[in-house]
């Protein structure tokens, strides 16, 4: 990882108040942060709005230069589960696949049983494995033929691949080029550009999903805007993003994993998004259901201290009872028809 430095002084903005609600009041949350996990530069600065609680950088890279903060970035490698329906590298990896398979053929039932699906019975005796599996399928419903889903920052395609096992049709939107040719080379339709070039073309979906994609844009109202524009009447949206009320930034602080200065250039509490997609006209905004990746996050933060064994164990109490303190806001939505 290389060390950071600092961030060219005319390729950062300065806010001075939230971006989401434009209230000058706040209070610092963490000072001097740097990007431990891929080493772009610069120091950061997160505040706390006082009156809405996001969090935001400030100053913050501009759009001319974020770039910055991806040119080592890699969460977009392949993975042996990448697509269901390939056959694993050895016996373990085969026989996940194919519980992978028969799940998802059970779960949208929109496929004639075939012997090879009571493997799906291995998700039912596993209740954790099967909440975080629902997650990874971002709650879904069953298609209706020809249904069409919008994955918007779809990286190299893996979610695309699991929903086209499901019987959906899959659509893509990727800004790195490795990825997005990663994802064409599973057959997927990605387009490159800005997400108003597919409202100018008419393009409509029947679902349209963002995972962990709006902390990272300038105009998070924008984005949800868009999504909503391309999106049929009735249409689904799935959204996840970091929670800065999360039980893992209370635990871990600047070491949080969901921080990831500079790329994360804000982060919401759950009341916030909520408001943010009931502002551009979505209804039936859900929370969804809650999935165990609090040990997850734990791994991936950067904190040794023993006591987090015991915290991963009251997170599964925190998470279940209170949806304000998961690690990530998890919403479903749907446009009026």
């Amino acid at each position: 990882m290389k060390r950071a430095g600092d961030w060219p002084s005319e390729g950062l903005e300065t806010l001075n108040a939230c971006p989401i609600c434009t209230c000058a009041r706040r209070r610092c949350l963490h000072a001097g942060l740097m990007d431990r996990l891929f080493g772009s530069p610069g120091h950061w600065n997160l505040y706390a709005c006082d009156q809405c609680g996001t969090a935001y950088l400030d100053p913050r890279p501009d759009s001319q230069t974020i770039h910055l903060a991806y040119s080592d970035y890699s969460t977009h490698q392949s993975q042996v589960d990448d697509d269901p329906l390939q056959p694993g590298t050895d016996w373990r990896s085969s026989l996940k696949q194919a519980i992978l398979r028969a799940y998802i053929r059970r779960r949208f039932s929109s496929f004639p049983f075939r012997p090879g699906d009571v493997l799906a019975g291995a998700m039912w005796l596993r209740p954790s494995l099967r909440l975080r599996f629902d997650g990874a399928m971002r709650h879904l419903p069953s298609p209706r033929g020809g249904d069409a889903l919008l994955d918007i920052g779809c990286g190299s395609g893996r979610f695309l691949a699991w929903a086209r096992a499901a019987g959906w049709s899959g659509y893509g939107t990727e800004v790195d080029p490795s990825a997005a040719k990663n994802a064409r080379a599973k057959g997927f339709d990605i387009h490159e550009g800005p997400l108003d070039e597919l409202v100018a073309a008419g393009r409509k979906f029947d679902a349209v999903t963002i995972s962990h994609v709006i902390e990272h844009v300038h105009e998070p109202s924008a984005l949800l805007r868009t999504a909503r524009r391309l999106l049929e009447p009735g249409g689904y949206l799935w959204i996840e993003t970091p929670n800065i009320d999360s039980h893992g930034h209370a635990c871990f602080g600047s070491d949080w994993r969901g921080l990831e200065p500079p790329r994360h250039l804000q982060i919401f509490t759950p009341k916030v998004l909520q408001g943010l997609l009931s502002d551009v006209g979505f209804i039936d905004i859900q929370i969804a259901p809650w999935q165990p990746n609090w040990r997850a996050m734990a791994g991936l933060s950067l904190s040794t201290e023993p006591a987090q064994a015991r915290n991963a164990r009251l997170e599964e109490l925190v998470g279940r009872r209170d949806p304000g303190k998961r690690e990530f806001i998890t919403l479903t939505a749907t446009v009026p028809t």
